[in-house]
């Protein structure tokens, strides 16, 4: 039986040395392979006839990183990552909390009526103690294959939409492998511009933190977003 290979798609997997030659790389992706997509909504927004939320769009993108010792150096927001990431472990729950008040511009718009988020990640990471499960898995069963937090749930379907924001956020996959902690992080969508440095930023401590507390170093960091984007406003070089 002769086996035919249809074709590989360029964008199915990237190795990368470090974050800041992933995202020069995948900046210049998006603008090479990037599809032009308008959806009717962003998060709970309508934005059905506005142009600018136009945006050239990756599927299924997916990536590693073997070194992520340079992150600080990627992003533009580092006090709001770190006020952000204490917030996302901390042991309560926390909505709205005051992280999002050093990126006021992009999180107040979505306050609802009653001041809070529809969610937050802390409310989705320490709801039924995720995160205590996943060291304790790790700590006993060190091959583990089981130790997810998951941030979307079966629930938010009611909300499609535009009813309420969903989780851009899947889960995050802690392994262990050749004595280190790798993680795998799984997003249904990312905006490059606004959110994506700082969504890997968030993962990588996450991992560094779990691992910190079995005592295990951190290894690879490996990431794929089903829909990675950027908006019209952001790349108008580019449409």
């Amino acid at each position: 039986m002769n086996l035919i290979i249809i074709g590989v798609d360029k964008n199915m997997s990237r190795i990368f040395a470090n974050m800041s030659e992933a995202i020069n790389e995948i900046e210049r992706d998006i603008a090479e392979m990037g599809i032009q997509v308008h959806s009717n909504s962003m998060q709970n927004k309508n934005v059905t006839d506005d142009p600018n939320f136009d945006t050239l769009e990756l599927q299924n993108y997916t990536f590693s990183i073997l070194d992520m010792s340079d992150k600080d150096n990627c992003i533009e927001n580092q006090e709001w990552c770190k006020n952000e990431f204490n917030e996302r472990i901390y042991k309560g729950i926390v909505n709205p909390g005051d992280a999002w008040k050093l990126r006021a511009n992009v999180w107040e718009p979505f306050l609802n009526e009653t001041e809070q988020f529809d969610y937050t990640y802390n409310e989705r990471i320490n709801a039924i103690g995720q995160l205590e499960c996943v060291i304790r898995e790790l700590q006993r069963n060190p091959d583990s294959r089981q130790a997810v937090i998951t941030i979307y749930t079966v629930s938010d379907c009611i909300n499609f939409g535009g009813k309420s924001r969903i989780p851009c956020s899947m889960y995050y996959q802690f392994l262990i492998r050749n004595e280190k902690i790798d993680v795998i992080y799984n997003m249904r969508s990312s905006d490059f511009d606004t959110h994506f440095k700082n969504d890997i930023w968030l993962a990588d401590e996450l991992r560094n933190y779990i691992g910190k507390q079995i005592n295990v170093q951190s290894g690879k960091f490996m990431m794929n977003v089903g829909s990675l984007h950027r908006y019209r406003n952001y790349t108008k070089h580019v449409f």
